[in-house]
């Protein structure tokens, strides 16, 4: 045997054992062991079944881009407001049908200064029109789509960042059209508490309980205003069970109290798990400070931690350190209102209202409301995750919600292992039974082919969907089609009167331009797919190209090194019926 082709069995013997070992992880994770027993030599990468093999949550958010740009218009309005202040110059803003800021300048002789100042320092916004002292602006279009776009994103990554936090293995987190997030969590087991966890804006602040500073006064509040509530729900015809967030029964007792609520200030509720009725939430009102208020934003670290109540059992509780920046604003805040009740509100509920006995600067804690121990830990690991993973930059709401179970996943699965298993025998011994020997040999390179798809795609830490495994049984049928095309080249070359060399050379060679031609139109495919395609019909085209490369490589170089090897000092190639 020439040291070419010793040469090329060496490389064709590497390729097949280093498949093997890729193997191993995908292999031991399909059996479903425990992965914390996986043997230390095993590879740390292996395909991951998805959520239509495993069972898990799939979830549509829809983003609330439109809020986030009204946002950004009120930060630019309260900008405005100072700079213009620093230059000598009054003005008053408001946010208007939500995407418009009015300026109100107080003294009508100022509104060309305005106008001319906003055009050089405030370059991101534009005049659309005035009228006496009063000059209305828009956000302009690149900036709005700077601004929706990096919400979106930063959307995206704290989700990951939370879900990554939580446990969560390969979460497939995708941007879906302009305003949409699609979220799948295969294995996911608790799809109410990973909603909750998403779903949180994770907005938190403290702030000055009202006219209050003990909980007896809060509790004598809390009576007053429920009775207050239960007369504005009896005149509008609803309850809380009329809404299915809570956030909207508080904006519409917002609207109905109006005139009950003092200004600069607002109504929010506790809530803590009734122990009579599984489900419910018992809610007491607080009438808190909105300008006697410090932002969350500072917050550089939460964990759970376990803290004792008076001779009580300990109990779970969120700690929290501030950065260097909210550390000294932080104590300044506390020192101003030591004495007084102090809400931790997140996500405009409030978790405590403790108060406030000394200067607070670097640190602090959350305690958490009614419950199990086992209740209080999960909220207090939550609320943590998401105070370290960061604020959402935007409202986000759940449109499309589906729970997959995994039994389901296990009949997908026991299906794709029939028509993998079917579809390899009848093929194998069609080969077999046509090309005799030589195609007894396809059926090897076959087997070996597939060994050499799983590995690469666990080498990718790919996810193995039900298009995936159509993927796979598609590559089955295009490597045995390319070795159907050598094999009928091979015979025409028998035919002619060539010799061994020659038959192996020229066939290989002359059907190398159509199996070449087939695949790389396949391959275009398949990469406008992987390029526009959403979720499962990403999965099937990456399962496809990564088996049109292995099948070009088996079925010239592989099949190829075998056959001269095997039929170099026989004196004519069999390929079955000639």
């Amino acid at each position: 045997m020439k040291q070419a082709n010793k040469l090329r069995l060496l490389v064709c013997a590497i390729v097949a054992v280093f498949a093997l070992y890729l193997l191993t992880p995908t292999i031991y994770s399909l059996l479903d062991p425990d992965e914390e027993k996986r043997p230390s030599w095993m590879p740390g990468s292996a395909m991951t079944l998805g959520l239509d093999l495993k069972g898990g949550v799939h979830m549509v958010l829809g983003v609330d881009l439109e809020q986030v740009v009204a946002d950004q218009l009120t930060r630019y309005g309260a900008n405005l407001e100072n700079s213009l202040k620093d230059q000598g110059v009054t003005v008053k803003t408001k946010l208007i049908k939500g995407s418009e800021l009015e300026v109100n300048a107080r003294n009508p002789a100022d509104v060309e200064k305005v106008k001319e100042y906003i055009a050089n320092e405030f370059t991101a916004l534009r005049a659309v029109g005035d009228l006496g002292n009063v000059v209305v602006l828009k956000m302009e279009s690149g900036q709005e789509d700077y601004v929706k776009t990096r919400a979106r994103d930063q959307s995206i990554e704290t989700i990951r960042n939370r879900i990554d936090e939580f446990g969560v293995a390969e979460p497939i987190i995708t941007r879906r059209g302009d305003d949409q997030i699609m979220v799948q969590f295969p294995g996911a087991k608790e799809p109410d508490r990973v909603k909750s966890l998403i779903g949180q804006t994770a907005q938190l602040k403290f702030a000055i309980v009202h006219e209050c500073r003990d909980q007896g006064c809060v509790q004598q509040k809390a009576a007053e205003w429920r009775q207050k509530i239960s007369e504005v729900e009896a005149a509008g015809g609803y309850t809380r069970e009329s809404f299915t967030r809570l956030s909207e029964y508080r904006a519409r007792l917002l609207e109905d109290l109006k005139a009950e609520i003092p200004a600069d200030t607002t109504l929010t509720f506790e809530r803590v798990r009734d122990p009579n009725r599984i489900g419910k939430y018992i809610l007491t009102p607080y009438l808190l400070s909105t300008k006697e208020q410090f932002s969350g934003e500072y917050i550089e670290d939460a964990f759970v931690n376990l803290s004792q109540q008076g001779l009580g059992p300990q109990e779970p509780v969120v700690a929290f350190q501030m950065n260097a920046a909210g550390a000294p604003l932080f104590g300044k805040f506390t020192e101003k209102h030591v004495r007084h009740l102090m809400a931790i509100v997140l996500d405009d509920i409030v978790k405590s209202a403790p108060t406030i006995q000394s200067r607070i600067s670097d640190s602090g804690q959350i305690t958490l409301g009614t419950g199990s121990f086992e209740q209080k830990n999960k909220e207090a690991q939550d609320t943590a995750i998401v105070l370290r993973a960061g604020a959402l930059p935007a409202k986000i709401e759940v449109q499309e919600e589906r729970v997959i179970g995994p039994s389901i996943g296990r009949d997908a699965i026991e299906a794709g292992k029939i028509a993998m298993s079917l579809a390899a025998l009848f093929v194998f011994i069609l080969m077999t039974v046509y090309y005799g020997f030589a195609g007894f040999i396809a059926s090897i390179v076959t087997i070996i082919n597939i060994a050499l798809v799983f590995a690469i795609l666990g080498s990718f830490r790919a996810t193995l969907t039900l298009p995936g495994i159509a993927g796979i049984v598609l590559t089955i049928g295009m490597v045995v089609d390319a070795l159907i095309i050598i094999f009928e080249r091979i015979r025409e070359e028998i035919r002619l009167g060539r010799n061994t060399k020659q038959v192996i050379e020229l066939g290989f060679n002359r059907a190398f331009a159509t199996i070449f031609d087939s695949n790389i139109t396949t391959i275009i495919g398949a990469f406008i797919l992987l390029t526009y395609g959403t979720g499962t019909i990403r999965g099937f085209a990456f399962t496809l190209i990564v088996g049109i490369v292995s099948n070009v490589f088996m079925a010239t170089f592989f099949t190829k090194t075998i056959f001269t090897a095997i039929f170099m000092k026989k004196e004519h190639v069999s390929v079955g019926m000639s």
